[in-house]
């Protein structure tokens, strides 16, 4: 069994990106594509910094990772936001 803080930082990262994703679907917040990408780079090397870390912790680190890792593919196959041309055309 993993320390109680390993757990509750998995579980606080899976809540986050959850909430995220939400909030992205609903509109209530619109990142760019870039945005999303680095959050999804973010989360995966905190994934590998908890797996190599702690020696335990290998279901820890997997798991944030792949949510790093499905967080920048689903930055990449967004729509993109409507531009407007400032140029009046």
């Amino acid at each position: 069994m993993g320390s109680i803080g390993l757990i509750i930082i998995t579980v606080f990262v899976v809540i986050v990106t959850l909430m995220f994703c939400a909030g992205v679907m609903l509109d209530f917040i619109r990142p760019s594509v870039l945005q999303v990408q680095l959050l999804g780079i973010q989360l995966t090397l905190f994934g590998i910094l908890i797996l190599f870390a702690f020696d335990g912790a290998t279901g820890y680190g997997v798991t944030i990772g792949i949510i790093g890792l499905l967080t920048g593919v689903f930055g990449s196959f967004r729509d993109t936001a409507d531009v407007t041309n400032s140029s009046g055309r």
